[in-house]
């Protein structure tokens, strides 16, 4: 509610209890926004590893 009061300069009071609450949701929808893009999934690429080779390779990080 502070970023609202901020935005448009209102008192905190005000926004609870001068304006109406449906009137500030329509402005809320209406303000522009940002679209968020997707990142790219990245691929996983699956080995065939025993369990030899796991041992290996937790050792290193000891």
């Amino acid at each position: 509610m502070g970023q609202i009061c901020h935005h448009f300069g209102w008192t905190l009071d005000y926004l609870l209890w001068g304006v109406d609450w449906r009137i500030v949701q329509r402005m809320l929808i209406d303000a522009p926004n940002y679209g968020i893009e997707e990142k790219e999934e990245k691929e996983i690429s699956l080995k065939e590893q025993s369990a030899e080779d796991l041992k290996m390779m937790l050792e290193r990080y000891k």
